[in-house]
């Protein structure tokens, strides 16, 4: 395993030279085989798992120091208060990834922490940044999973755990906060010119550079959003300090996934003011676009940050159309607000399932209304519906491939916080059969996968209740 160690070229100033402090008999419960492959990870060579698991130590890993907006307020420093940077690894395709730990023990941006991660954060992380890879949705990803015999104390004393994962970038909106807000104009302008050289190369022959790399920032976060809205997904806490500038979704923590369709859910039971709720989503996106944007103030003029913030709504609107227009097989010039408002609103009033209902669709033809019909209370709206509907989606495509991509972008499984709780349980009492089952729909969940339907059923009742925190 080779490590590069381009962040640390950068300097001091950007971090805190650490290590790993090992768990106490610390495992090797999973590995991502076809991502080690990809990255040339050899989890066979005895040097790569001493080096993964903290027994050898690597002279320039690091732990990265940042600012951030956490609900609203602004924290001057915040930092990887439990993870470090080992390196970057370079992929098959060419790019370079970096290598982090996530749960390595105290660093000096830990605060008020232990540095540690429980077992059932490293498992929820472990889950659905598969899932969401495998939807198509730009996220990190998970390397290795490890457990330990070592309490870490939380609401209750829980198995300690380490994530090895990996991301194309942990730069965050927080990096340029950090060095704006304490004037530290070189390293600023340092990190900018670090993020066009490694991450935006193209926009290094436009006129203005800085500019280019700013309007890139805003449309990938743009994208990102549209994708977590289209899917049901609910970060929970999308402070400056979570948003890569690369627009992939990172550092999961009270994530959720939507069950019965309701815009003004919270899945994180720590947000007592909703500030984060699924409909809030977009506005909140541009609201952190905003908090980047003063941190380029000295490099860009008002009118120019605002060009570039004017971006974000059309974008989103656009990417969020033609994800919805997939999952409804409509194309998107028939697509209007008011077939999906009716269709959300069905899925509302009959309180169905969200990822279910889209998968139903998909399998509804006009032979086969009963597809859905039997599945709702109120069948003459849904078969009125469904007349609109068809009115819309007959066209020159053959009906055949449209249901076969509709398939194809509605998944049978969703990562439910029950399906997460059940195999987090199962591996604290060393059972990882579960999880890895769950772990398989997952990594492929528009396949069938007979042998495993019941994790395609809705929650159940006591299911529904359960409450995820910052904590989790």
């Amino acid at each position: 395993m080779f490590l590069h160690h381009r962040f640390y070229e950068l300097g001091s100033a950007f971090y805190s030279v650490e290590r790993i402090k090992p768990l106490n008999e610390q495992r090797l419960v999973e590995i991502n085989l076809p991502l080690a492959q990809f990255l040339s990870v050899d989890f066979k060579d005895q040097q790569t798992l001493d080096t993964l698991n903290g027994e050898i130590s690597v002279p320039k890993s690091l732990s990265m120091v940042y600012a951030g907006h956490q609900f609203g307020g602004f924290s001057p420093q915040l930092g990887d208060g439990r993870g470090i940077l080992l390196g970057e690894l370079e992929g098959q395709d060419g790019c370079f990834y970096d290598l982090h730990i996530k749960g390595v023990g105290f660093t000096p941006f830990s605060r008020m922490g232990d540095g540690r991660a429980v077992l059932r954060s490293s498992i929820r992380e472990y889950l659905v940044s598969e899932y969401m890879n495998a939807l198509g949705v730009p996220s990190s990803r998970a390397l290795a999973l490890y457990d330990s015999n070592q309490a870490v104390y939380r609401e209750r004393p829980e198995p300690g755990a380490m994530l090895a994962r990996v991301a194309k970038t942990h730069i965050r909106f927080g990096h340029f906060e950090y060095f704006f807000y304490t004037k530290k104009t070189e390293e600023l302008d340092a990190l900018i010119q670090y993020s066009l050289n490694q991450y935006f190369p193209t926009c290094l022959k436009e006129e203005n550079p800085i500019l280019a790399m700013f309007k890139d920032i805003v449309l990938r976060t743009a994208d990102m959003i549209a994708h977590w809205q289209a899917i049901g997904f609910q970060h929970g806490v999308m402070n400056t300090d979570n948003f890569s500038i690369l627009g992939e979704t990172i550092d999961y923590g009270p994530y959720g996934f939507m069950e019965e369709y309701d815009p003004s859910w919270v899945c994180n039971h720590s947000d007592h003011e909703g500030r984060y709720a699924f409909g809030r989503q977009p506005s909140v996106g541009l609201w952190n676009l905003n908090c980047l944007a003063r941190s380029f103030s000295h490099h860009l003029t008002k009118e120019q940050l605002v060009e570039a913030l004017t971006l974000y709504e059309t974008q989103l609107e656009e990417r969020f159309s033609s994800i919805m227009s997939n999952k409804m097989g409509v194309s998107k010039e028939a697509l209007t607000d008011s077939l999906m408002s009716e269709w959300l609103s069905i899925i509302k009033k009959e309180r169905l399932d969200y990822t279910t209902a889209f998968r139903l669709l998909s399998h509804v033809s006009k032979e086969t209304p009963s597809v859905l019909l039997d599945e709702v209370i109120d069948r003459e709206a849904a078969r009125e519906f469904l007349e609109r509907y068809w009115e819309k989606r007959e066209d020159r495509r053959d009906q055949a491939a449209v249901s076969d991509l509709m398939l194809k972008t509605n998944p049978k499984f969703v990562l439910r916080n029950y399906l997460a709780h059940q195999v987090i349980e199962s591996a604290e009492q060393g059972n990882y059969l579960p999880f890895r089952k769950l772990l398989n729909v997952l990594s492929s969940p528009f396949s069938e996968h007979e042998e495993s339907h019941d994790l395609a059923m809705p929650s159940p009742e006591w299911g529904k209740q359960l409450e995820v925190s910052c904590s989790s």
